[in-house]
């Protein structure tokens, strides 16, 4: 496999080997030549391609840099380093480098330009192997136009006469997103998950559709229609529920809730992102915090510790998410010597990871989508559109399951969408969402982010990030993001 040199905005290209395996659903056999004049020309290739683009996917979607960092959920924690994400300190020189998204896309490219003219053992497995590309293209180029907006739309594999080119507009590659979400749907054999979560199937394109066309609603303009578009996608999500209980929704893998998931194994990978807001064990007494999922080792580093902007969320003595998201941590001789145990700071306890020689391996499965998450974002388009019973019977769903019953509070649009919000931010902590769900409500009027999250009181940066200044460098086309110049 030869890496391709070209002009454009990714310097140098190349086909993802596939090394490592995820789980029983892609323990292909790795072939040694995967490409006959750099395209796929058997089923096998396209499924080794695969296994390589969910692995590096993993590698990307493992950080708390775009969905956590910029938002209100970080306090210092006990160690601190923290990002230049969480301290809005960003510009060309030390902005995100999209590269890794243009290598996983170029791979995405190969697989679905070299369908036209491979051997497939069966269409349904052709099929498959179409739904998740056109799925994972239309993954990543979402989560490339939320953080930088305008990107460049690259739809072939790059070879040495591809052109250079710019940043297309977001509505533009919005627009192939949507057609790409389209095709994901049509190319699927069938409406189930195909034995697994963790690869895309039609239910987590129903969920990926209904996510991007609220961003297209609400942030991008697009109005009533997108709303309308996001409830009938999550319509036709099927085959999951909610769990009675919402801790088991994070101790059980690839349970009745979850949509679509990323791996993690205790024997393969143990570096989950959750181990930035647990501590290690030299910086807590670990006797006096037994249930604190810290780390004797490494493994865990208190960067951040959970805000009390997100602490404060949980209003109602009642609701069982409290303890099972967040949980302080004690000292023995604290503010108030000779009392009780004070609280020193607070960690995580959603992702607890597996307990194994004395030490905490943070190997919790990164949940994409799951049920509840529809449930609200369902609630939220209804609310758009000012369907507020609608709205706050979806909204009661997940309240039952929390144990802080029906809402009963004011049923204006405002009031609604905020306590929608507000029940996101309960519910989702520290699954990457709440900056996204910020962003969007502060596009829809019901927040001011600016206000809503401590650094950025007071500024002016954009809620979009700069580009790297070497892209630039590089590619005269490309243009810095607007704000960063």
């Amino acid at each position: 496999m030869k890496t391709i040199r070209i002009k454009l905005i990714l310097g140098f290209l190349c086909i993802l080997s596939a090394q490592s395996c995820i789980e029983d659903f892609i323990e292909v056999e790795i072939p040694s030549r995967i490409t006959q004049g750099n395209f796929p020309v058997a089923e096998e290739d396209f499924k080794a391609i695969l296994t390589g683009l969910y692995d590096a996917n993993r590698d990307q979607y493992n950080t708390t840099l775009f969905g956590e960092d910029r938002s209100d959920s970080f306090d210092v924690g006990i160690i601190g380093t923290v990002s230049d994400s969480w301290a809005q300190n960003l510009n060309g020189g030390n902005g995100l480098n999209w590269r890794v998204y243009y290598n996983l896309i170029n791979n995405i490219n190969l697989i679905i330009s070299g369908s036209e003219n491979a051997e497939f053992n069966s269409s349904a497995s052709k099929g498959q192997i179409l739904g998740e590309a056109y799925f994972l293209r239309a993954f990543m180029y979402f989560q490339m136009i939320r953080v930088w907006g305008d990107v460049p739309l690259i739809l072939e594999p790059v070879d040495q006469n591809t052109p250079v080119v710019g940043r297309s507009p977001v509505s533009e590659v919005m627009a192939q997103i949507f057609e790409d979400l389209d095709n994901s749907i049509e190319s699927f054999p069938s409406d189930g998950f195909n034995n697994t979560k963790y690869a895309a199937s039609r239910p987590a394109t129903y969920a990926l559709l209904a996510d991007s066309k609220m961003w297209n609603g609400k942030v991008l303009g697009g109005g009533a229609s997108d709303f309308q578009d996001a409830i009938a996608a999550i319509d036709k999500i099927s085959g999951v529920s909610l769990l009675s209980d919402f801790e088991d929704v994070f101790n059980t893998k690839l349970n009745s809730e979850v949509i679509f998931s990323i791996f993690f194994d205790f024997n393969e990978q143990h570096g989950m992102y959750a181990s930035r807001v647990s501590p290690s064990g030299v910086t807590i007494d670990r006797v006096l915090n037994p249930d604190v999922p810290s780390s004797t080792s490494f493994n865990a580093r208190a960067n951040y510790r959970p805000s009390d902007n997100i602490i404060n969320l949980y209003t109602n003595s009642s609701d069982q998410r409290l303890d099972k998201s967040i949980i302080p941590i004690l000292v023995a001789d604290g503010p108030d010597p000779g009392s009780e145990p004070d609280i020193e700071s607070y960690a995580q306890n959603k992702f607890k990871g597996t307990n194994a020689n004395n030490d905490t391996f943070y190997d919790n499965d990164i949940i994409v989508y799951r049920w509840a998450d529809m449930l609200l974002l369902r609630a939220e388009a209804k609310a758009a559109l000012n369907q507020i019973p609608e709205a706050v019977a979806d909204l009661n769903l997940v309240r039952q399951r929390a144990g802080t019953g029906l809402y009963n509070g004011p049923l204006d649009k405002n009031t609604i969408e905020r306590e929608i919000l507000d029940e996101r931010g309960r519910e989702l902590f520290l699954e990457l969402k709440r900056y996204w769900d910020l962003v969007r409500f502060d596009a829809g009027g019901t927040i001011n982010i600016y206000n809503q999250v401590p650094n950025l009181q007071g500024s002016n940066i954009p809620l979009l990030w700069p580009v790297n200044d070497n892209l630039i460098a590089e590619n005269d086309l490309i243009e810095q993001t607007p704000g960063y110049d």
